[in-house]
C-alpha cells in the first residue's frame, strides 16, 4: 500500500475533545476517573472503517499509590489516561502519540473516551496492510 492508498485518519476517526487539566477535589476526581474507565465495555462496538479487520482495544489498569490510571493500546498505538491525586485535590491527564500539547490535557468527559477508542483503532488500521 502506497501513501495515496492511506487512509485519512481524520475523517474516519476525529481526536477526542480534550480539556486544559483542571484541578478539581479528589471524590470528584475519582468519580470522574471511574465514569471515563467504565465506558470503554459499551464502546468497543461502535463501528468503524479501517482498512483491514482489528483485534478489540487492549485496557491495562494501573494501580499506584497516588493515581488511578488506565492504558488503551491498539498495536503500536497507544493513550494513557489518568487521575493523579495528592493533598485533596486530583487531577487528569491523557498521553499519548498524538496528543502532544503545551499544557496538560485531559478528556473532556466519558463520552470522550469512544471517540479516543476509535482513534487509535483507525490510526492502527491505517498502518495494517489491507487483506487481499
Amino acid at each position: 500500500m502506497d501513501a495515496d492508498d492511506q487512509p485519512d485518519v481524520g475523517a474516519i476517526a476525529p481526536m477526542p475533545t480534550t480539556r486544559i487539566s483542571q484541578r478539581i477535589s479528589t471524590g470528584t476526581g475519582a468519580d470522574r476517573h471511574v465514569a471515563i474507565r467504565s465506558s470503554p465495555s459499551s464502546c468497543c462496538a461502535r463501528p468503524t472503517r479501517c482498512s483491514a479487520p482489528a483485534p478489540p482495544p487492549l485496557l491495562a489498569d494501573e494501580t499506584l499509590p497516588s493515581e488511578l490510571a488506565f492504558e488503551v493500546r491498539m498495536d503500536e498505538r497507544a493513550a494513557r489516561i489518568s487521575t493523579t491525586f495528592e493533598d485533596g485535590i486530583a487531577y487528569g491527564r491523557l498521553v499519548g502519540q498524538g496528543f502532544d500539547s503545551e499544557l496538560p490535557q485531559e478528556l473532556d468527559s466519558a463520552d470522550a473516551l469512544p471517540d479516543l477508542l476509535v482513534r487509535l483503532i483507525a490510526e492502527a488500521g491505517a498502518h495494517r496492510p489491507v487483506a487481499s
